[in-house]
């Protein structure tokens, strides 16, 4: 069984990319084929300050995923594993939660919102 999702995954992958190749129209433009950076467009010199909230999400995502992909093993052999293999598992998620709460008491996922003036006196009266 194995062996076929080894002969058949790359046959589907490769015939999905020459269906792409043949069905798909190239219509570029200037706006498509120009710089596009963290989100936002680069109209000016791309060493421009951005705000660090990209980095911040960035850094708090990286171990979070990295540590949702060590739960790999136990899903590919959940049958095997019993009773151990399980509680293991629950004290990895229980320690992934309370850092995470960690990080939300920190204030880490706060991020800065600046407003323009106009705007800012019409928000405050929506929160408060």
């Amino acid at each position: 069984m194995f062996t076929m999702y080894l002969i058949l995954a790359p046959i589907v992958a490769v015939v999905l990319i020459l269906l792409n190749v043949l069905i798909s129209s190239s219509n570029s433009y200037v706006e498509k084929d120009g710089p596009f950076e963290c989100g936002f467009t680069s109209y000016q010199q791309s060493r421009s300050a951005f705000s660090v909230a990209f980095i911040l999400v960035a850094i708090l995502f990286l171990p979070f995923d990295l540590e949702i992909s060590s739960i790999l093993p136990y899903v590919v052999s959940a049958y095997s594993n019993g009773l151990y293999g399980l509680s293991i598992l629950v004290i990895f998620l229980l320690s992934l939660v309370i850092a995470f709460v960690y990080e939300i008491n920190l204030g880490a996922l706060k991020l800065e919102r600046r407003f323009t003036p106009i705007v800012k006196p019409l928000i405050n009266k929506l929160y408060k």
